[in-house]
């Protein structure tokens, strides 16, 4: 039973850590695989120590994307296209008041009618709520070049 951590041991967690293991992982890993024991904090400490980041699951981004998944209801063009056709742009507008735990957050209402809400967290992904209706890929395209347009002027 050891408490200090080698070279070797570090680019093990190195490894894991770049793997997405969370600090919970690498303190077991640790016991299990290199015999050392480190508190949570210990572990937490070693990982700032040495400027060792978490890989963070891609997860977040692609939720939104699989609401449009259901394109085989796409047989009819004449869909797609009033979607396209729909006059104006997404209004997006920013929150007065931050959700727990956003950077910056957000609404969005779409010229169909789809509404929705955004935020992005201070490690900066993204997250996606429906609030009304699943809005299209285009509406969506329209939307993240509105919010790039809103963000780039300063709030």
């Amino acid at each position: 039973m050891s408490s200090k951590v080698t070279a070797e041991q570090l680019d093990m967690v190195r490894g894991w850590a770049s793997e997405g293991i969370d600090l919970n992982g690498i303190q077991k890993k640790l016991v299990s695989e290199c015999g050392v024991h480190l508190t949570y904090m210990d572990v937490r400490f070693l990982l700032l120590d040495n400027g060792i980041e978490i890989a963070t699951a891609p997860a977040p981004v692609k939720a939104p994307e699989k609401p449009v998944a259901p394109k085989p209801a796409e047989p009819a063009p004449a869909e797609t296209a009033d979607a396209a056709a729909a006059p104006g742009a997404p209004k997006v507008t920013l929150d007065e008041l931050q959700l727990p735990g956003a950077l910056i957050s957000g609404k969005v209402e779409f010229p169909s009618g789809t509404r929705g809400a955004w935020m992005i967290d201070q490690m900066g992904r993204f997250a996606w709520n429906d609030l009304s209706g699943t809005p299209t890929q285009e509406e969506l395209q329209a939307f993240q070049f509105e919010l790039t347009q809103l963000l780039s002027r300063g709030r």
